[in-house]
């Protein structure tokens, strides 16, 4: 986790530290990464780095965490966390996605080889990163829906998760593999075919965990 140097940071220049070092781990690896290029396109000074981290491997882990919290963030942004049950987060965000594709082709890639493995000195570290903000993100989509009425309330929360989980893990991989295929320069054709996959993914989870 970074340092209270680096959380003192304004947005833009964590953003940027953040960006650069994204771009040097995907462009060599996490061994072949060099602090001093990270800083260099950071526009800061290599030891700022050793202020902001303790070391490069803390700096990949936040990477990774930090690329995750900004894809929800775009998201929550288009519709507040607090009004969206499971159905509606991928329902009323699957334009934004689409554009994201677009906008982040590295934060998408990055991602999507961490997911995968890619990293794979560091891979179970990360992951259990990803899951663990994931999980709580979709604790409280669950939560929201069994307050609103569109989700059972007969079902623990964590067996609802499991379900969830399930259902989306192998969808979200279907995409993203789509989104490389057409590498992230996707079509209107290709956000109605994207589209039209959500929803079924979404009659899925309805017919499991709508109340």
């Amino acid at each position: 986790m970074p340092k209270r140097t680096f959380n003192r940071l304004d947005d833009d220049k964590k953003e940027r530290v953040m960006r650069a070092a994204i771009e040097e781990f995907q462009a060599h690896g996490f061994e072949k990464s060099k602090i001093e290029v990270i800083a260099h396109n950071a526009g800061v000074a290599k030891g700022s780095i050793y202020q902001y981290f303790d070391d490069k491997k803390e700096l990949f882990l936040y990477s990774v965490t930090w690329a995750l919290e900004y894809f929800m963030k775009v998201i929550d942004r288009q519709t507040p966390l607090k009004d969206m049950d499971v159905y509606e987060y991928f329902l009323s965000g699957s334009r934004e996605r689409f554009e994201l594709l677009k906008r982040e082709p590295l934060l998408v890639e990055f991602s999507m080889d961490v997911a995968s493995g890619k990293y794979a000195s560091l891979a179970k570290e990360a992951n259990s990163e990803l899951y663990r903000i994931g999980e709580e993100y979709e604790l409280r989509l669950i939560d929201n829906g069994k307050k609103r009425g569109t989700i059972r309330d007969d079902l623990d929360d964590k067996i609802l998760l499991l379900f969830f989980q399930g259902v989306t893990e192998k969808f979200t991989r279907e995409i993203m593999a789509r989104a490389k295929d057409f590498k992230y320069e996707p079509t209107e054709e290709h956000f109605r075919e994207m589209e039209s996959f959500i929803k079924s993914m979404v009659s899925l989870l309805k017919q499991g965990m709508e109340r």
